[in-house]
């Protein structure tokens, strides 16, 4: 039998017909009334459409059997669903099996016993309530499940869909198909499982045709021949869940959590809900949690707590959370999330760099200041050995080196600060600083967080090279010599220089000396040649660069040595091999290429006459 809402359906008729005769008596205003009769239906409608959705919110809900959760219990063990508790009394061996003596508790009192096996006494039912269903039993446990009884929502609507005569639709695995529109009847036929179901509909009316599927006619249009189905089917829960407030990364000893954040994103509440926390590197606490219920779009957020291994080397900490979940029919429903953090070294550093120093108008005050934290976070204490790897060129003030041997206690830090004066101008990259210590056979070691630091230190700085065209030759050759001065410093400057001319070579052309201004990234490049006139390992001697700064401050900048390797060949021995040359290069004349021709022709005449031969002989031995 199909149901509707029939109070709705038999005013909303009552008062259309009582409209129509309205309209009649007043026939002759038919251009007002019409639009009164427009207005006057459209607010019907909405007061039909409401009564129907109202309406609607009833069959969506039963009276079922909701699952509690699957239950392992060996002899002593409880289950519980709400008020009740179920308890393993004993388990009995018998010939065909094994069977189980339980005990029923009502909120905490002891109500019955009751007898269970895992064949025809496998469910027992307390006051239409309470259901046991024993799925296993043998020697060690039972293992069963539970079930309350409750009024709950379980039809929710799919997509509604819009029919016309012989127009066809698929819910899953039923096909429906609109039949008929005869005014206000629509005829509906639906194949589910094999089976045909032939039925009638008015505006409002549903059924349920099986625990999967429920169809209602939510509006019949006898005008177009069209109606408005939508189907129901049931619910199912859906978890979301997410790891909350971990950090990237934790020393080690030191207090660390997270939340768990659960949501049931499903339209039907789940139930028998367990939540699983794992890691294989730190201890949770707690590892599971359990909860009743999570209704439909509710929020649990359960707080978690790490205790972090003590490690001399960074670790990579995964956490894996999972939650296992039903819904009313027992069906199984799951979800999983993983987060990952880092357990840093129990021995760490940390760096600063001070330089507002540098800015001084005195350069003699110009330095830096560095201090540095090491940190020991394990249990026990060790000695920890300091570099901070400063450029050769900057002096550490009241100290050797920057490099120091302290022993840490167990939970504690030392505190290391130093000064040092640059002594030479350009841009420095200040690099981290190392801690290394010995911990059961094995050497480890860290650096301080954070990027190089790069400064500019003020001052006169050139860059001087010099280069040579050839470094093997001949007495009596010339060779270029190249000077390259840079300023790659911050600061203009006035450069002056002459070059040294080394015994045995002779200045032939070109610039050996410069004098005037060379600003900040600028370069002065000058070129000369000498003659070689010894032979000899020569070395070319450094060029020397003077420079006055913008302070008056003067000093000198010095190049590379270039190498000459100079070689002499006497008169004699150039004219030899220069007879051999020739000799080599001389052509044949008509009787020398005569006489090659005759040997070449006898040559190959003698090969000729020796293969008859050759062949005679093998021809011989063969036989």
């Amino acid at each position: 039998m199909l149901l509707k809402d029939e109070s709705i359906c038999s005013k909303g008729r009552a008062t259309i017909d009582t409209l129509n005769g309205i309209f009649k008596r007043y026939e002759p205003h038919k251009k007002w009334l019409m639009y009164l009769k427009r207005i006057a239906l459209a607010i019907l409608m909405v007061l039909f459409l409401t009564g129907i959705s109202s309406a609607a919110d009833e069959f969506q809900y039963e009276e079922i059997w909701v699952h509690q959760g699957v239950f392992d219990l060996a002899t002593g063990d409880r289950a519980s669903a709400e008020k009740y508790t179920v308890k393993l009394h004993e388990i009995n061996e018998e010939e065909d099996g094994f069977s189980a003596t339980l005990l029923l508790y009502v909120d905490g009192e002891f109500q019955k016993s009751f007898f269970a096996d895992d064949s025809l006494n496998n469910e027992f039912v307390h006051d239409k309530d309470l259901t046991v269903r024993t799925l296993s039993i043998d020697r060690t446990k039972v293992t069963l499940e539970l079930y309350l009884h409750e009024y709950e929502l379980v039809w929710i609507p799919s997509e509604s869909r819009k029919l016309a005569v012989e127009d066809t639709t698929q819910v899953d695995n039923a096909i429906i198909k609109l039949l008929n529109v005869s005014d206000t009847i629509a005829t509906i036929k639906v194949t589910i499982d094999g089976k045909t179901y032939v039925d009638e509909y008015e505006t409002n009316a549903y059924k349920k045709y099986s625990d999967e599927i429920l169809l209602r006619v939510r509006y019949i249009d006898r005008d177009s021949k069209e109606i408005n189905l939508q189907p129901y089917q049931p619910g199912e829960p859906d978890f979301k869940i997410e790891i909350n407030a971990l950090g990237d990364q934790y020393s080690p000893n030191m207090p660390a959590s997270f939340e768990i954040y659960l949501k049931n994103t499903g339209t039907i509440p789940a139930r028998g809900i367990t939540v699983t926390a794992s890691s294989s590197s730190v201890q949770l606490d707690p590892v599971s949690y359990e909860l009743a219920m999570l209704d439909t779009l509710k929020i649990h957020k359960i707080p978690v707590n790490l205790t972090l291994p003590e490690t001399p080397e960074k670790e990579n900490i995964v956490i894996d959370v999972n939650v296992d979940g039903y819904a009313y029919k027992g069906n199984n429903y799951q979800n999983s999330t993983t987060a990952q953090t880092i357990v840093e070294p129990y021995i760490s550093i940390e760096k600063t760099i001070d330089t507002h120093l540098l800015t001084e108008e005195d350069k003699t005050k110009r330095k830096i200041i560095v201090e540095m934290v090491v940190y020991n976070n394990a249990s026990i204490g060790h000695e920890v050995n300091i570099h901070d790897p400063i450029p050769s060129t900057f002096m550490p003030i009241g100290i050797e080196s920057a490099d120091w041997t302290v022993f840490i206690g167990a939970g504690r830090s030392e505190n290391i600060r130093y000064k040092a004066l640059p002594t030479v101008a350009g841009t420095y990259e200040l690099g981290p600083a190392v801690a290394s210590w010995y911990s059961q056979g094995e050497t480890y070691d860290v650096v301080s967080d954070g990027a190089a630091v790069t400064i500019d230190v003020e001052g006169a700085l050139l860059e001087v090279e010099k280069d040579v065209s050839l470094s093997d030759i001949y007495t009596g050759e010339e060779v270029d010599v190249t000077v390259t001065i840079t300023n790659i410093g911050l600061i203009d400057v006035e450069v002056s220089f002459t070059e040294e001319i080394p015994a045995g070579f002779k200045f032939i052309s070109g610039e050996k000396g410069w004098e005037g201004p060379l600003e900040a990234g600028d370069e002065k490049r000058l070129t000369y040649k000498v003659l070689a006139q010894e032979e000899g390992i020569i070395d070319l001697p450094p060029t020397m660069v003077s420079y006055t700064d913008e302070d008056d401050i003067q000093g000198t900048f010095r190049s590379n040595v270039e190498k000459l390797y100079v070689y002499s060949l006497e008169p004699a021995e150039i004219n030899m091999e220069s007879e051999n040359i020739k000799n080599d290069n001389e052509p044949l004349s008509r009787g020398g290429h005569a006489s090659f021709l005759l040997s070449a022709f006898a040559t190959i005449a003698g090969i000729l006459s020796i293969v008859p031969l050759i062949a005679y002989f093998y021809i011989r031995r063969s036989h």
